[in-house]
Order: C-alpha cells, then structure tokens, then sequence
C-alpha cells in the first residue's frame, strides 16, 4: 500500500506548464558575478537569466522561481550559463561574444573594465536556447532546454536551433536529432508548483 504524503492534499499542481521555446528570445540579465569552482579552480561569470517583459514567454524563469515551494528552491540551472575567464583564445572569444551581445543590445551602453561585473544586472541580452541530454534518476536518457547562447538582442527572432548537445559531449543538429524524438523523452528540472509571490533570490 502507498503511503499518502502528510501534505499531498496542500499541494497544487499546474498541469499546464508549459516549457520554454528553443531558439531566440529577448532576455535580461539578472545576475553577473565571478564563480570559481571548487572542482576546477577554474574562474567564470556566472551569468544568470530571465526571458524578458516583452519576450514570446515573458518573465519565464522568475515566474518559475515564485512557482517552486521547495525550501531550497534557487534560480533554474536552464537559465544560468558560465562564461570562462581563462586567457587562452577560445575562452576569450567567447567573453567578448558575451560583452558585445550585451553592448549591441543596450544602446549607449559600453562595458567599463574598472568597475564590477554587477554592472551587468538589468542589462538587455539575446538568449538561445537549445537541447542537452542527461541520465534521469530512473536511469533513462531524457533531454532539456538549457540556455545555450547569447546574441545582441536584434538577432534573435529568426535564430537557429542550436545543435543538440548528447549525452557523450559530442553534438548532433537539431533537425537530425528530432527524427527520433519523442515528447516522453523531455522533462523539465524544476517542479511547477502554485503558490503566492516571493522574492527572487538577486
């Protein structure tokens, strides 16, 4: 017989949800700051993000964040990427594809080198979100969106859909991918659960 939960008559689930768009869309940074790892040692910004007002889906990953009752409940890991702050050339390719996007999509607006990475927060982006492959705790291979690319905001309506990143690392195009692709095989990390307001965590 299975136990009922003490609080599963409390609980209000939205059987709605309905998961973010792969692709482009208008976003705003909601956090910047230096993260180093404790595996790697290795130092990042830590970029965190939320679809912006006018986006296709707006406020997406904040209202996400006011729809989780978990007492440990943090800002979805889909819309949060690491910009590496190593100096070899591809890591600084990719830090200045992130600085520009935020300079072309902010008018006036220029990066200042003196001051802190904070400046970023509230800052305009274009986002791109693609599909990753992960092991679910019943052992399946199952996939997710995940913030995948920054654009100037200008570039995004007719984005591509990023390459599928697997399971082994490697990568295979979206349209390749979607010839065996099953709606049972996605899933979402956070659970979608109604509940008054709250703070965001920045």
């Amino acid at each position: 017989m299975l136990k009922k939960p003490s609080n599963y008559d409390e609980i209000e689930v939205n059987m709605d949800f309905i998961p973010i768009e792969l692709g482009g869309h208008k976003g705003v940074i909601m956090n910047a700051e230096e993260y180093t790892s404790d595996v790697s040692g290795n130092t990042s910004l830590k970029i965190s993000v939320d679809t912006a007002k006018d986006d296709k889906q707006p406020n997406y990953y904040s209202d996400l964040y006011k729809s989780d009752t978990r007492e440990d409940k943090k800002w979805s890991n889909s819309a949060i990427k690491y910009v590496s702050l190593k100096e070899d050339e591809n890591c600084v390719r990719m830090l200045k594809a992130f600085i520009t996007s935020v300079e072309n999509s902010n008018a006036g607006y220029t990066f200042d080198w003196k001051k802190e990475v904070s400046q970023l927060k509230g800052k305009s982006i274009g986002l791109v979100f693609g599909l990753e492959e992960y092991t679910a705790q019943d052992g399946k291979i199952k996939t997710i969106a995940k913030l995948n690319q920054f654009r100037s905001i200008d570039k995004v309506d007719n984005v591509k859909i990023p390459k599928v990143k697997l399971i082994d690392g490697s990568f295979v195009e979206y349209e390749d991918y979607n010839k065996n692709y099953t709606e049972s095989d996605t899933t979402t990390s956070d659970d979608i659960i109604e509940i008054p307001d709250s703070e965001l965590p920045f």
